[in-house]
């Protein structure tokens, strides 16, 4: 049975930053904006006396203001985003009342770092980050970034995630990020599912990512999502922490 949303219980306390194969919640302190915009367009005549404007059907997403502590130990703030210019799939999860669960929602950029700056914090040294969409991973289905949980947290055997009810089948494509920040060797599969009822479910994509290292990956494709989602994780060895949300668009 799909998951059932944990309501308006989102907390700063309960939010959870994943940048690349790295979690780095412990650094994270703030955000400025999670964009999803789309630009004007004036088609205002002469003799109208109010102006009117369409969309420009161009999304702009990106992460503006994002601070973390100045931690240089490994996997950590510092070391994870001094490098402006570096490519990192990136999840921003909102849990409600604990740690994100399904269907939480999630924010997910295919992100470019664009900056990296140090700055002082009252007495804490941090550091800023703004991202933008990486154009290398733009695809059919790509730009929405709004974002459900299908997985979050440690796995010792092969998961079959609790489903997300969309309520209603799309044909717009979709886009998901699977980030694997702990691994012990081993080897898993990772598998996007869809269904029409919720019982029988037939493969949407398989990541490339095996569980076999720390990595996070970006997948995005044309095509009709059923009305139910989930994440599939067939475990043959070792053992996993990983985290995925996907979108519609």
């Amino acid at each position: 049975m799909a998951a059932t949303a944990s309501g308006k219980d989102k907390t700063l306390r309960y939010m959870r930053l994943h940048v690349g194969g790295y979690d780095l919640s412990g650094d994270a302190r703030t955000f400025g904006t999670l964009d999803s915009t789309f630009g004007e367009a004036d088609t205002t005549g002469w003799n109208e006396t109010v102006y009117n404007y369409l969309s420009d059907g161009r999304r702009q997403v990106g992460i503006s203001g994002l601070q973390v502590l100045m931690n240089d130990d490994t996997a950590r703030g510092y070391t994870v985003l001094k490098d402006g210019g570096a490519a990192y799939p990136t999840t921003v999860f909102f849990g409600g009342g604990g740690e994100p669960t399904v269907p939480d929602p999630a924010y997910i950029l295919p992100g470019i770092q664009l900056s990296d700056n140090a700055a002082l914090d009252g007495a804490i040294f941090t550091m800023t980050a703004e991202m933008k969409f990486n154009a290398v991973n733009y695809a059919a289905g790509s730009g929405n970034p709004h974002a459900v949980t299908l997985s979050y947290g440690a796995k010792t055997a092969t998961t079959t995630g609790t489903s997300h009810d969309n309520e209603a089948a799309s044909t717009g494509g979709w886009s998901a990020i699977l980030h694997v920040t702990a691994s012990s060797g081993g080897t898993w599969e990772f598998k996007l599912q869809h269904s029409t009822d919720d019982s029988s479910f037939a493969d949407l994509a398989t990541f490339t990512a095996d569980g076999s290292a720390v990595t996070a990956e970006y997948k995005a494709a044309a095509g009709t999502v059923n009305r139910y989602v989930r994440l599939l994780e067939t475990r043959t060895s070792g053992t996993v922490t990983t985290s995925c949300a996907f979108a519609r668009s």
